[in-house]
């Protein structure tokens, strides 16, 4: 049972970025390009480490083909960013390499899993300015399926769950972000009311 949990939980991730690809192909929904980059780059570390330790992999590996495609489509869109906050975050997917060669799996495991984290810095920093650009739907579907993951693992340990629990802080944090626009909107139309 926890095994095809685990699934589902891969497959809803992958589905909800093919929405995510969707809207940014219609221009409705801005991503940070290098969050995205970052993200891909961690979620391969992540998921070959957890796979050679036989643990919950599939979320991580539906993130990797989901945040590849929205990071070529961010290419080919020419939306594309790179700052101080970026380079930062690419030294620790270096770093991460580095404990991954010399400390092996579990700790890749948790070296990337907090990388991911932090690699979602410029993304949290874009929805928190513009936080109409994030749409909520879609981060509260990978919340669900984050969660779901780390609820589908067999055991307390760090490959059957560090990575999903890592998830499911980074888009809970990107989710009540991008529902500040929603509390604007009520804060001026309980203004207006009055």
């Amino acid at each position: 049972m926890q095994n095809h949990l685990q699934i589902i939980a891969g497959i809803i991730g992958l589905i909800t970025y093919c929405f995510l690809f969707f809207k940014i192909f219609k221009n409705n929904a801005k991503q940070n390009f290098a969050a995205f980059l970052l993200w891909a780059i961690l979620s391969i570390i992540t998921t070959i480490t957890v796979f050679i330790e036989e643990g919950n992999y599939w979320l991580s590996l539906g993130n990797v083909l989901g945040e590849t495609a929205i990071t070529i489509l961010l290419i080919v869109k020419k939306q594309i960013a790179w700052s101080w906050i970026e380079t930062s975050t690419a030294f620790l997917v270096i770093i991460c390499l580095i404990i991954w060669f010399f400390m092996g799996e579990k700790a890749a495991i948790v070296s990337s899993s907090l990388a991911t984290v932090t690699a979602s810095i410029p993304q949290m920093v874009s929805t928190y300015k513009k936080p109409s650009s994030t749409p909520t739907g879609i981060y509260v579907a990978f919340l669900m399926a984050n969660i779901l993951s780390l609820y589908a693992g067999k055991s307390w340990t760090i490959e059957e769950r560090f990575y999903p629990a890592s998830a499911v802080v980074l888009c809970l944090i990107i989710a009540l972000f991008s529902l500040r626009i929603l509390q604007t909107i009520g804060i001026r139309n309980t203004n207006r009311a009055d």
